[in-house]
């Protein structure tokens, strides 16, 4: 079977070639280091917190991590972020000459605000920062963003609620007075006070003559006959009084209900649980400098042996 890789031979190669080699080893690492320093590549610093949707109302088919993932997104919560810490500037963007200034933000706003599924349905926020206070205060106003876009669409929708619900109240209330004025006249106009009991008293007296029934019901001397007013007009009466007592049962409970969403309004919530709470960093988190000098190291050694190796197969063709 035929060796894939001789080690006789590399350990020969690299006895041979060891100074450049050296020379090459040292050199990478020393340039790596250098061009990772701050002087080159400024440190960032890192934020992170993780949090849970609560008391969220889902849309579609959407879950409540999938909605928290789009709603940290939102254009409007990018643009409050970066025009609250002025991104523009903080990033180092020429606004004036660039006319592609907001590209480039944005650009950068992806590459140092992540947002995160994780396994366990919660969402993992990382913020990235020249300086740890920024990092920090980024994370706790994406949480305040979220909370308030959450609140205004939450609030929105009860908002619509509670206005059809007031015109619910209004058109009701109409109804009720319209139905009560009718009521009152026939009361006024034909003297039905109270049908059932002045039924239920004519029923057991008998034929009664109208002074006797006006003194006994406190009915006006000089209106029509009462018996003929309650024959012909208490049908009317009794239906317009339980249209009456209807209209009066569906307000208040409309009422009800209005007075809940009015209460709702007018609370606060917090569409989010902090499992992580966002901490300011101590050290930085970008470059790793040992991760930029061990793949420079590496990149430059296999290339020199790539490059070494060439020259011995030229040089033993000859």
């Amino acid at each position: 079977m035929e060796k894939v890789f001789d080690y006789k031979k590399f350990a020969i190669l690299v006895a041979k070639w060891k100074k450049p080699l050296a020379l090459i080893l040292v050199g990478s690492a020393v340039v790596s280091a250098i061009a990772s320093s701050p002087i080159f590549i400024k440190p960032k610093y890192k934020s992170t917190v993780v949090v849970y949707p609560t008391n969220a109302k889902s849309y579609g088919t959407e879950t409540p991590i999938e909605q928290m993932l789009q709603m940290f997104e939102a254009n409007d919560i990018r643009s409050a972020i970066i025009k609250r810490h002025q991104l523009i500037a903080h990033y180092d963007i020429d606004s004036t000459n660039n006319p592609y200034f907001m590209t480039d933000v944005n650009a950068q706003y992806g590459e140092n605000i992540l947002f995160t599924k994780t396994k366990y349905e919660s969402v993992e926020i990382e913020v990235l920062d020249y300086s740890p206070d920024s990092a920090l205060q980024i994370a706790k106003d994406l949480i305040k963003l979220y909370n308030l876009k959450m609140n205004n669409i939450q609030k929105k929708s009860l908002v619509e609620v509670e206005q059809t619900l007031n015109a619910q109240l209004t058109t009701k209330k109409t109804e009720m007075d319209q139905l009560d004025s009718i009521v009152k006249s026939m009361r006024i106009q034909y003297g039905i006070l109270d049908y059932e009991n002045q039924v239920r008293y004519l029923s057991r007296t008998g034929k009664i003559s109208d002074d006797d029934l006006v003194g006994a019901m406190g009915v006006n001397s000089q209106s029509p006959s009462l018996i003929r007013n309650l024959k012909e007009f208490g049908g009317k009466y009794i239906a317009t009084q339980n249209q009456l007592d209807q209209a009066r049962g569906a307000y208040n409970n409309i009422k009800a209900e209005h007075e809940n969403v009015l209460r709702e309004l007018r609370r606060k919530l917090d569409y989010t649980m902090v499992v992580v709470s966002p901490e300011k960093a101590d050290k930085k988190s970008y470059p790793i400098r040992w991760l930029i000098v061990l793949v420079s190291v590496l990149s430059s050694m296999t290339l020199a042996f790539v490059v070494i190796s060439l020259q011995e197969q030229n040089l033993s063709s000859k």
